[in-house]
């Protein structure tokens, strides 16, 4: 692919909320990404009582790691650190969505099988 088309494309995916893209046609493709460059979520945009836990990347949403029972149910109390579900990504790699303090699970936002996209709120943790 020639970098005037490349130029295109970022072009396009900056004036998008995109984070990744891919492409791929015969042996000829690309990938892009621009996750790390993607502004982390506003915990202003929250009720200060509460914690937001948002998703750090874009993919699939479950409730556990495969062959794992789901621990985390609204009303339930975790610590900092504790697994509250995963995001699978198109590639298949599971990435942990974990508690940012100890507290009480107030909100859970997704479901499981649901897409995400990255800063999408998933949990609201009302710290201890």
């Amino acid at each position: 692919m020639e970098t005037n088309e490349l130029r295109a494309v970022v072009d396009w995916m900056k004036s998008t909320d995109l984070v990744e893209v891919a492409y791929k046609k015969s042996n000829r493709g690309f990938a892009l990404s621009s996750a790390d460059s993607a502004p982390a979520p506003s915990a202003a945009s929250f009720p200060s009582r509460f914690v937001p836990v948002a998703a750090e990347s874009v993919g699939v949403f479950q409730w556990a790691a495969p062959g794992r029972p789901r621990k985390t149910e609204e009303g339930s109390f975790v610590a900092e650190g504790d697994e509250l579900a995963v995001v699978v990504a198109g590639s298949g790699a599971a990435r942990a969505v974990k508690s940012p303090c100890a507290g009480r699970v107030a909100k859970c936002f997704a479901d499981a099988g649901e897409a995400v996209e990255y800063g999408r709120p998933l949990f609201l943790i009302e710290p201890r």
